[in-house]
C-alpha cells in the first residue's frame, strides 16, 4: 500500500450529502483514513471517501484559509495494471 498526498482538484468524486458531525470532525481533526482511489491518467477516481471529500469541499468554500489546505492523503487501489505487492512473499509459491 502506498499513500500519496495530492491536491483535491485531482480527485473525481460524486458530491453527496453528509452529516454535520462529519463536517465538524474534519474541521477539528482532519481525515483519520486516506481516501481510496483508482488512478486514471493524471486524475484519480474516488472509490471510498465521497462523503469526506464532499465535506472538505464545503469546508474550503466556507473557510478559504482552512489550515489543513487542499492536499489530501490517498491510497491508490490496484486497477489491474499496477503491481500492488512487490514483496517476494506475495508471489506464487508452487
Amino acid at each position: 500500500m502506498r499513500i500519496h498526498k495530492i491536491d483535491l482538484s485531482s480527485i473525481e468524486f460524486n458530491y453527496c450529502s453528509y452529516s454535520k458531525e462529519l463536517y465538524d470532525s474534519i474541521v477539528r481533526i482532519g481525515f483519520s483514513f486516506p481516501i481510496a482511489v483508482y488512478q486514471n491518467g493524471d486524475y484519480y477516481q474516488c472509490v471510498d471517501g465521497h462523503k469526506r471529500l464532499s465535506a472538505l469541499t464545503d469546508i474550503l468554500k466556507d473557510n478559504p484559509h482552512y489550515k489543513r489546505g487542499r492536499e489530501v492523503c490517498i491510497v491508490i487501489k490496484n486497477n489491474d495494471n499496477i503491481r500492488s505487492n512487490d514483496c517476494w512473499r506475495g508471489r506464487n509459491t508452487h
